[in-house]
């Protein structure tokens, strides 16, 4: 199945009213994304997947913050770029 912005944006909708299997969608297709930007600021894919999971997480108790007029993905890099800073 192909992954397009109207997938996405159900998913992200779906989230929102708390449904799992939308998490896990989100989750399965945005895992590589966000785990080879901290493996390339990190060198090491422990600490990159340690970051990856928290950001994950920290985007999934806001994801009703999160405004569907922009980028899933460059959301969630932006959150995991500021953990990444903040235990830096």
């Amino acid at each position: 199945m192909e992954v397009t912005r109207e997938l996405i944006l159900q998913a992200i909708r779906d989230a929102k009213q708390g449904q799992q299997q939308a998490f896990r969608y989100l989750l399965d297709v945005f895992w590589n994304d966000v785990f080879l930007f901290q493996l390339k600021r990190l060198g090491n894919e422990h600490d990159a997947e340690d970051i990856t999971i928290e950001t994950f997480s920290k985007a999934f108790n806001r994801i009703d913050s999160f405004d569907e007029n922009y980028s899933f993905s460059t959301w969630l890099i932006a959150i995991s770029k500021n953990l990444q800073i903040d235990k830096s």
